[in-house]
């Protein structure tokens, strides 16, 4: 069984200052939140900047202003996932879904706000979401914190609880074999390749086994699979386009069999340009991993 080794508190002397000028927005972006937020640009970044200092976590993302990047609808699979959903009863996870927009974004693109879950581990997060798009009264989506290495593994009948619909869904456990579209952005690239490995075999222990279910995301990776040279100091493992589909095909083969990842997975992963190094305040450019994983 794969050892867990999670997140550590970071010195916050390695911790690269906040730098509003790395705020960028792309028209999408923009119409999104002019849409959600403000339609005045000078009220719509003041209240950006005011949600990333409230925010106040060391993370690249936060400090880059990515909780306003909408890089899920970016994923080449979002368009099958979106149709999927406004056609069928489906279940869709945003895993680490920080302030909610990526989320947000899904449900005014036409995804049924009540098939939809946003998660995170820090319910701080979740709140500064309904803060910053002011609507903790009407927003349809169920959020919820949740540690997905709480699941455990290998999954007993004893661990499960019953499912009762999205609107009573508490914790992941709820969720064994019932998530059709499963998101996790900025998430894997946090922990060393044991760890990740773990991860990925609860996912796939939330997931449908059924055509058309599909987890996909984002994060950092690298050419040839090896250790990311951090420069905030923490253990972190990239993996490649070639690394990635073979850790899906053992994941399945472990929950499934050999015959099931071979035949019923499809794995498609690709490595970006990423991000300028001043964008995350690294000392390299970050490149970035956009992969999806379809059970067909």
């Amino acid at each position: 069984m794969p050892e867990i080794t999670r997140e550590i508190k970071l010195d916050p002397s390695v911790v690269p200052p906040l730098d509003d000028s790395i705020l960028t927005l792309s028209e999408t972006e923009t119409e999104f939140l002019h849409s959600a937020i403000s339609a005045d640009d000078d009220e719509l970044k003041s209240k950006i900047i005011e949600a990333q200092k409230i925010a106040q976590h060391p993370y690249p993302c936060i400090r880059a202003f990515h909780f306003v990047n909408l890089m899920m609808s970016q994923n080449p699979i979002y368009p099958k996932v979106l149709e999927s959903g406004k056609a069928g009863n489906t279940i869709f996870i945003d895993l680490g879904c920080c302030m909610g927009s990526d989320v947000r974004k899904l449900v005014a693109d036409g995804y049924p706000a009540s098939n939809v879950l946003g998660c995170d581990l820090r319910q701080e997060f979740i709140d500064c979401g309904h803060n910053f798009y002011n609507d903790s009264e009407t927003c349809k989506i169920r959020f919820f914190t949740s540690d997905i290495f709480e699941v455990p593994y290998p999954f007993s009948a004893e661990s499960a609880l019953a499912f009762t619909g999205i609107s009573q869904v508490t914790g992941l456990l709820q969720l064994r074999e019932a998530v059709t579209h499963f998101y996790t952005g900025a998430l894997f690239h946090l922990f060393d390749e044991a760890t990740q490995y773990a991860l990925a075999l609860r996912v796939a222990m939330l997931l449908k086994r059924k055509p058309g279910t599909v987890v996909f995301g984002r994060h950092q990776g690298l050419p040839e699979a090896g250790m990311i040279n951090d420069h905030m100091q923490r253990t972190r493992y990239g993996h490649s386009p070639t690394s990635w589909p073979l850790l899906w095909k053992k994941v399945f083969s472990e929950v499934e069999s050999e015959e099931f990842a071979e035949s019923h997975v499809l794995t498609e992963a690709v490595l970006t340009h990423g991000f300028n190094r001043k964008v995350i305040g690294s000392t390299e450019q970050a490149r970035m991993l956009v992969w999806s994983v379809q059970i067909v």
